[in-house]
């Protein structure tokens, strides 16, 4: 009986979700690498979102008219184009009971900015409780019974900027799971205290305004204490080393960004399986 209802409400809630037809996004003079890297990343960030069902179209050819198809409540599409000052991402959700169209664009200086701060460009395009501000310049889209429109940063990446200096950032910095303490050092050296116990070199440098943190050296097997011990001598053998990149906050006291790692999945005495994997981290400092 309880398998019924558990059935019976994943259904009834399947049917509460509005759908959204997700089409890729048109690139304009931006080369294929990058855009292929942003439509996956732009299609992972909806797919995250737990208030529409998602419908993956993005082999078919976005409709001449721009309408939502026939069975979707809602369609997604956009543009990645090539700007002056950087990359356009513009964002473009329409349908719904009002037929609304919602557009939300911003320019970045790079496709690695696109990877750090987007997210949040896609979230307050679909939370249809943020109010989109005028746009700067005219937005071409079909004419609907109400447009909102805007050309923002993103509401918790608004106060994020370059970094300049690696010297700045020396002292001490917490925050991420299972780092105990990160030590930045002049001259682009670091420290980092893993809750295993276990110390790691680091490497920092500035690249495009981006913070880059490499682990130098080897892995210690100890970096993987969730493993059977003798999949993380494997592990240390073959993993590549921890990465991460950053920018900071206007006030230099907190670094959001990307961890660069692995999935592993073994047997308990062998790997079977090492993939890449990336998720946003921040560091805060002390």
């Amino acid at each position: 009986m309880a398998c019924i209802l558990l059935v019976l409400s994943g259904v009834l809630y399947g049917q509460n979700v509005p759908s959204v037809a997700v089409f890729s996004l048109d690139s304009r003079e931006i080369g294929e690498n990058i855009t292929v890297s942003v439509n996956d990343l732009v299609f992972s960030f909806i797919r995250e979102l737990r208030t529409y069902r998602i419908v993956d179209m993005r082999t078919d050819s976005l409709p001449l008219d721009l309408g939502v198809p026939d069975g979707t409540d809602y369609v997604f599409f956009g543009t990645i184009s090539s700007q002056p000052d950087g990359i356009k991402l513009e964002l473009v959700l329409k349908g719904g009971p009002l037929n609304v169209t919602r557009l939300i664009s911003r320019v970045y200086e790079n496709s690695n900015r696109i990877l750090l701060e987007s997210r949040m460009l896609v979230r307050d395009l679909f939370d249809q409780s943020v109010r989109l501000p005028d746009p700067d310049g005219p937005v071409h889209v079909q004419a609907t019974p109400e447009v909102e429109t805007g050309d923002i940063l993103p509401r918790t990446d608004q106060n994020l900027v370059s970094v300049t200096s690696v010297d700045s950032l020396a002292g001490s910095w917490e925050g991420e799971p299972g780092i105990e303490k990160i030590m930045l050092l002049r001259g682009g050296r670091g420290v980092a205290v893993l809750s295993s116990g276990v110390s790691i070199s680091l490497e920092v440098i500035v690249s495009n305004g981006d913070l880059v943190v490499r682990q130098k050296g080897n892995a210690n097997p100890r970096q993987f204490d969730d493993l059977p011990d003798p999949v993380a001598r494997q592990a240390a053998n073959i993993a590549p080393p921890l990465e991460w990149r950053f920018l900071i906050s206007r006030d230099q006291q907190t670094l959001l960004g990307t961890k660069k790692t692995v999935v592993i999945k073994n047997d308990g005495k062998n790997i079977l399986t090492m993939e890449n994997a990336e998720h946003e981290v921040s560091w805060i400092r002390k």
